[in-house]
């Protein structure tokens, strides 16, 4: 594959301005990774059991919660006050998940070119991968799964059927705004989303072989795909100088 045939086919993967896209895409700088999200690879690798996951999860959600109300500001966790059912976990999962507390929630995007971004940011010596839902077919997959179940209330039982559901984040920021962020969510904390789409062609993997990094990095900067873009504030002029110094031009000279 050369570098204009990437961007080729991921140029037809660019979804319409509409509220519901055709695509999700993630990027991963390692294709061997599967679709586990961060919580889930923890709970996985300590053994523990569906009980104790979703037990652990509540009581960090707890803490997070409890803390995040006094140094956030009030926009951010006015809508995840407590109801007569309790938390609202999913609302607190993708709160959680922008300040890298780990979730069984994983992160999408609906455009192509920041799921490149994130499958060439590291791991220079690895092949990446772009992950790439067809949004349509997910959709009707978890309702039919659901069956007109609420998804909210299968969070923590135990016992329920294994769903992966596709949200919107319940309270948006820059961040997410720029990164056109999407999350899927699973009824099941030890679950890799993969496995729910395992049959079907919902879901397709695109390897990014490890010699096109560098070069798709260069395109997308000149696209003004960069850190600073999708890391809006000085979390991202940090990462931008190390993205400066990794693609920096060795021919360049001071005159």
């Amino acid at each position: 594959m050369t570098i204009d045939e990437l961007f080729s086919k991921l140029g037809a993967l660019c979804n319409p301005i509409s509220l519901h896209p055709n695509w999700l895409l993630r990027g991963q700088p390692n294709t061997t990774w599967s679709l586990e999200p961060s919580l889930t690879r923890i709970v996985n690798k300590r053994k523990l059991n569906r009980v104790q996951a979703i037990q652990v999860e509540q009581e960090a959600v707890n803490k997070f919660s409890i803390t995040a109300r006094g140094v956030l500001p009030l926009e951010l966790t006015a809508t995840l006050l407590p109801s007569k059912d309790g938390l609202d976990f999913v609302g607190w999962f993708s709160l959680m998940q922008h300040f890298s507390a780990p979730t069984r929630c994983l992160d999408w995007s609906i455009s192509p070119w920041v799921a490149l971004y994130f499958a060439c940011l590291d791991y220079e010596d690895e092949d990446g991968a772009i992950w790439v839902i067809n949004y349509q077919q997910a959709v009707r997959k978890a309702d039919e799964a659901l069956n007109g179940k609420n998804f909210m209330e299968l969070i923590n039982n135990p016992n329920a059927i294994d769903i992966v559901h596709l949200t919107m984040a319940i309270n948006s920021n820059e961040r997410i705004e720029a990164q056109q962020g999407r999350f899927t969510i699973s009824s099941n904390p030890l679950m890799d989303h993969a496995d729910f789409y395992a049959g079907t062609d919902i879901l397709e993997k695109i390897v990014i072989p490890k010699n096109l990094k560098s070069l798709a990095m260069t395109r997308l900067n000149s696209m003004n795909i960069n850190a600073k873009t999708l890391f809006p504030g000085v979390d991202g002029l940090g990462r931008s100088i190390r993205e400066f110094y990794k693609n920096w031009d060795v021919n360049s000279q001071i005159k």
